[in-house]
């Protein structure tokens, strides 16, 4: 067996923490990361953790942007849409478990009966973080032309154009 010496063990080290790092979400870039493109919001239903009572007045409001463009560029998102719109966007790529779908507000017990029906099946579902001046946004990926976020209690599709 031959031995090595603390700067070959040092170099190894660092490179194995550098693919670790990679692996577990470290921020791509853009092109990478699966939503750089034109899409539509295609649909609009309050999400699950929503009060029956209070659903109706919900997707009223959800229905105003259906139709809704909104286009990934590297640095920035684009919408006539203020509130999806976005400069200086950083984009992190990473896989969530179902009871941590749309920041863990899918209801204790059910979040892997709502993901099936959601169409994100799966153990861990792969996504997009974007972090903006004005918030952060997960987009959760049902295929490859297909994403799901939430915004205001809403689960929004969004289809690639």
């Amino acid at each position: 067996m031959q031995r090595l010496g603390r700067g070959v063990v040092a170099m190894a080290a660092v490179g194995l923490v550098a693919t670790v790092v990679s692996a577990i979400g470290a921020p791509v870039h853009a092109a990478d990361n699966g939503l750089i493109g034109k899409w539509q919001i295609v649909d609009a239903v309050p999400g699950p953790w929503v009060a029956a009572k209070a659903r109706g007045n919900l997707t009223e409001q959800a229905r105003r942007l259906v139709e809704t463009e909104v286009t990934f560029q590297a640095g920035a998102v684009l919408s006539k849409s203020q509130g999806l719109s976005c400069k200086r966007a950083r984009y992190q790529t990473g896989t969530y478990p179902t009871d941590a779908l749309f920041r863990g507000s899918l209801p204790d017990g059910s979040q892997d009966r709502i993901a099936r029906e959601l169409g994100l099946g799966g153990v861990d579902v792969p996504s997009v973080d974007v972090d903006c001046a004005g918030g952060h946004f997960t987009y959760h990926f049902r295929d490859r032309n297909t994403a799901l976020f939430a915004l205001d209690d809403v689960i929004y599709t969004l289809k690639r154009r």
